[in-house]
């Protein structure tokens, strides 16, 4: 798409201008083009205004131009209120005035089908054709509050003024992006920009947070997303503000399991869309929320550009019982209490009350509500402990100061680097205008307190922690045998490889797999299981078949030729009774490993993303537990073990009640190298999956079966992106 291809991350004049050209202005301001020119005169915009309407002279005051030709001052961006047949021609003359920010506020575009969604194709066209940074059809425009200039029709607002400050909103959605703006504006939160993409014909979400990491005023960036098409470019913005160290804090929605379609593999059940975006969001470091008022707690958190060194957490508190569940929730969200140095409660013990708990979480006592200076002293005292990481200051009633305890909060928050997050229930009206005036945010909720503090750490933990992005190895090419690339000429009705081929991929990659054989008879059975010695497995060979256990295709830990025998006539009596329109390519014979474990590696290809890599515990509850990890292929060992620490099951690998431990270098090697199979066959197969993966008493790891699902597509095609279903 044309957005795609003209990405433009120096958007500066675009959100700055010092002139706006307004095609489709009105007199009425409730047309939105007349609150355009409403809402741009309200906020101060410092530059000029130009109406343009054909069959007006003057509007709200400002002379008015037949159209842009005749403005012949400089403008830096044009914004369209027009009916959406009447877009097209407008963007035209833009582009043949050289003027190439746009603004399209209008709507009728892709939204309302077949009609409108060829208007959209038109303007796409006229993008990619002149170059044009185009944000819109169908959007609300953009709130700049450090200009200030507010190129949009919606603004809602409860102070006099746009309020400048550290955060930034970038919204696919009109509404949600209005709704941030006002949610801020109650919490004194400065917003620099909102800016809502609309149907993103030209510039997209990708190209604005690449924007707004740019910007110096920006320290925070919250958005709302629904959905990307280039999922490579949102995970290039998502790192270049890593980079920066600007948190990205998102809102995603629009992607329930309802909305997604049954696929063949556990691996596929595993990882659906959500988990798609959950998946890049773990591992570029995006912060999730589910509410809107989440999303600006967190904005509130990041606002002061302080992160924490650990996640060592100081909390002086004026009630026991506040300490103590901050406490409990501390632990419940991954902080740990710091543990004071004597020199410190020494200190504290001179400061506080004698029936004071000096020990982390430090309970002051009602005695001290009184006593502003101790409190002043006694939080110093804790900031300047080498083992507090973070101060969190809980009060439920404290309404003796007012503005004082504000000032002395202030100055105690100016004088340190370490993050201090304050929640305060009941803080009264006073106290909360003197803090919110003063930039001090504060939380209502003890748990909305210490997830936003949580945060904080989980985001300075990625930073420290971010691996280089991993990339596809360049040496090693699959070479594919004379059977697979035969399988892979089959017709597209046939579109999974049976469990032998998908082993021979394996094994041209270097990955472990049991020894066996396919047997057509079962005197042929017999005599490769005398040769690779009992205990053997038999299963049958079918592609019509995903999941032999459930067909009766699986027989285990068969001990002597009288077992295998009796395993291989009852087999197929089973195989006629489930299966009887399925005729076997033949069985397979293998040696039956010793079990410790069993894992499930897949790769998914998801639509935005490209390869997605599951680690799960393997068997046939794979599904039912749900207990998995996800991240975007390929990844690096560290990354895999990483994902395997991440399970609930990771005990068992550690050596569960006498088991030995596993051998996890092992084991992420060969997830790893797994990943590195699936990018390289990305356009030959939508999904790929070894389960089980067995991990042996003996401490070997095999993959005892997999399951490759081909492309339904030409697999050759030249997208970069894998075929959907």
């Amino acid at each position: 798409m044309a957005s795609e291809i003209f990405h433009n991350p120096d958007l500066h004049s675009f959100f700055n201008p010092r002139s706006i050209a307004v095609v489709g202005a009105s007199a009425d301001p409730i047309k939105p083009g007349g609150k355009i020119i409403e809402l741009l005169r309200h906020c101060k915009f410092p530059g000029q205004i130009f109406p343009v309407n054909p069959g007006r002279k003057e509007i709200q005051g400002l002379a008015c131009y037949g159209n842009l030709a005749e403005i012949k001052l400089p403008v830096d961006l044009v914004v369209i209120a027009l009916a959406a047949k009447e877009v097209p021609a407008a963007v035209r003359s833009c582009a043949a005035l050289g003027l190439h920010n746009i603004v399209v506020i209008s709507a009728g575009f892709a939204e309302l089908g077949a009609e409108g969604a060829a208007l959209q194709a038109e303007l796409k066209e006229l993008v990619q054709r002149y170059g044009l940074n185009l944000l819109g059809p169908n959007c609300i425009g953009f709130v700049n509050a450090l200009l200030p200039a507010a190129a949009s029709f919606s603004l809602a607002v409860d102070s006099d003024e746009l309020r400048r400050g550290p955060a930034a909103f970038v919204a696919q959605s009109g509404g949600l992006g209005v709704l941030a703006l006002y949610l801020a504006d109650l919490e004194h939160l400065g917003v620099s920009y909102m800016i809502n993409t609309g149907n993103e014909a030209g510039l997209d979400f990708s190209s604005i947070i690449s924007f707004l990491v740019r910007e110096p005023a920006v320290k925070v960036i919250g958005g709302y997303l629904e959905g990307v098409v280039n999922g490579d470019r949102l995970r290039r913005s998502f790192r270049e503000a890593a980079e920066a160290g600007k948190p990205v804090v998102l809102l995603k929605a629009g992607d329930s399991r309802e909305a997604v379609e049954a696929i063949s593999s556990h691996t596929g059940a595993l990882a659906g869309s959500r988990e798609a975006y959950q998946a890049v969001f773990r591992q570029e470091g995006v912060l999730p929320v589910s509410t809107m008022t989440e999303m600006i707690s967190l904005l509130k958190a990041f606002a002061s550009g302080r992160l924490p060194a650990g996640n060592r957490v100081g909390v002086f508190a004026l009630s026991g019982g506040m300490g103590v569940l901050t406490a409990d929730l501390c632990s419940a969200a991954g902080l740990q209490l710091a543990r004071f140095e004597d020199k410190t409660e020494a200190e504290l013990r001179r400061l506080l009350p004698s029936i004071a708990n000096v020990r982390n979480p430090l309970d002051a006592t009602a005695a001290m509500v009184s006593n502003l200076d101790g409190i002043e002293a006694s939080l110093e005292v804790i900031l300047a402990d080498p083992g507090v990481d973070l101060l969190v200051f809980a009060t439920a009633f404290w309404r003796q100061y007012g503005a004082r305890a504000a000032l002395m909060l202030e100055r105690i928050i100016s004088g340190t680097e370490k993050p201090v997050i304050l929640i305060w229930p009941g803080c009264n009206e006073e106290t909360r205008l003197a803090l919110l005036e003063k930039g001090l945010y504060f939380y209502r909720e003890v748990r909305e307190g210490i997830a936003a503090a949580a945060s904080l750490w989980r985001y300075a933990s990625f930073l420290n922690s971010r691996a280089q992005p991993v990339q596809a190895r360049e040496d090693e090419k699959i070479v594919l045998s004379p059977q697979v690339k035969a399988a892979l000429a089959l017709p597209h009705e046939k579109m999974e490889l049976t469990e032998v081929e998908s082993k021979q991929i394996l094994k041209a990659w270097g990955l472990p797999v049991p020894r066996g054989a396919v047997v057509e008879k079962v005197d042929e059975a017999v005599e490769t299981a005398r040769v690779i010695g009992y205990p053997v497995v038999l299963k049958v060979v079918s592609r019509a078949i995903s999941h032999k256990t459930e067909a009766g295709g699986v027989a285990l830990g068969l001990t002597d030729e009288a077992q295998l025998r009796s395993a291989w006539y009852g087999m197929l009596k089973r195989l006629r009774e489930r299966e009887p329109a399925v005729i076997p390519d033949g069985f397979l014979v293998e040696e039956m490993l010793p079990v410790q474990t069993e894992l499930l590696i897949g790769v998914r290809f998801d639509d935005v993303f490209g390869p997605l890599l599951v680690v799960s515990p393997g068997g046939i509850l794979v599904e039912l537990f749900q207990d998995k990890s996800i991240r975007p292929a390929p990844v690096s060992p560290g990354q895999a073990l990483e994902m395997a620490g991440e399970l609930k099951s990771a005990p068992l690998l550690q050596g569960y009640r006498g088991a030995g431990p596993v051998d996890l270098k092992q084991l992420a090697e060969i997830i790893s190298s797994f990943s590195h199979l699936a990018w390289e066959l990305r356009h030959q197969f939508k999904e790929m999956e070894i389960n089980p993966l067995i991990v042996g008493r003996d401490g070997s790891i095999t993959a005892a079966d997999a399951l490759f699902i081909r492309c339904c597509r030409d697999n050759q095609r030249p997208s970069p992106i894998p075929c959907s279903r």
